[in-house]
């Protein structure tokens, strides 16, 4: 049975099914576990050599320092609330940074880096971002995992955020979107902003339960393809058992069964 040409193309297709749900399962769940470590910060590289908009941050590039060139826009600017320096508790200042080189054609906007500008005190008015053709340095970081918020939170006010969310920054603000942010050293005005410390060179772990999710709802979806394909065949050997049952016209005949009493028939 199993060796008919319509039962081997089956066999083929569950083949390739439960393989393509295997190597997604396993591609998703290798991106919920990220572990990288920092590149040391003693070279600077220039952004566009390590990053480019809508890509991931490489992972052996996170903690780099970058050059990158371009003007702040003020009018998209949050404050990621509840973040800790040397004890205090205030905010960061994340602006977006609009890069030089990546406006598109016919006067398409250039694509905007987050960039945190430091940190700042509970209580202190943000200062305006310094106006014209900037040139900083800072730290590059990807977009922060979801599991840093806090569970059953109220909703925070407008300008605020909780973490710097890739994500949700390309909500609040226009594309194109660099993802990840930069941490820049040298915060201005300072003070009031004070500079963020730089991340830690040593090797950080983070799970994205999103992703994990997904590999195992693509596993659980290859399990399915072979449970219908082993159902499909216990359903056959059974149409075959019935059909070996039934006396075929001749026999019936043989056995003076009449025609109406035929008991492959349906009755009304």
């Amino acid at each position: 049975m199993l060796l008919t040409p319509r039962w081997l193309g089956r066999m083929a297709l569950l083949v390739v099914v439960v393989v393509a749900c295997a190597w997604l399962g396993s591609w998703q769940w290798g991106r919920a576990w990220i572990e990288v470590e920092r590149t040391p910060a003693s070279s600077v590289a220039e952004l566009s050599d390590v990053h480019r908009p809508g890509q991931v941050v490489d992972p052996q590039q996170v903690g780099r320092r970058v050059a990158v060139m371009g003007v702040f826009d003020s009018e998209r600017e949050v404050q990621v609330v509840d973040r800790q320096e040397s004890g205090r508790v205030g905010s960061w200042v994340l602006t977006a940074f609009v890069v030089d080189g990546t406006a598109g054609a016919a006067g398409a906007a250039g694509a905007v880096i987050p960039v945190v500008r430091g940190w700042l005190p509970t209580g202190e008015a943000v200062p305006v971002a310094p106006r014209g053709r900037q040139e900083l340095v800072g730290w590059l970081e990807p977009t922060e995992s979801d599991a840093l918020r806090e569970r059953g939170r109220d909703p925070l006010p407008g300008g605020q955020v909780e973490v710097v969310s890739s994500a949700e920054l390309l909500s609040l603000w226009r594309p194109p979107l660099y993802q990840g942010f930069v941490i820049q050293q040298e915060p201005e005005p300072e003070p009031p902003l004070v500079e963020v410390a730089p991340p830690s060179l040593t090797v950080t772990g983070s799970v994205d339960w999103q992703n994990a999710a997904y590999g195992i709802q693509w596993w659980l979806f290859g399990l399915f393809a072979i449970f219908w394909f082993g159902r499909m065949i216990r359903v056959e050997r059974e149409d075959l058992v019935d059909d070996a049952d039934v006396p075929a016209s001749g026999a019936l005949e043989t056995m003076g069964v009449p025609d109406g009493q035929d008991p492959r028939r349906v009755r009304e």
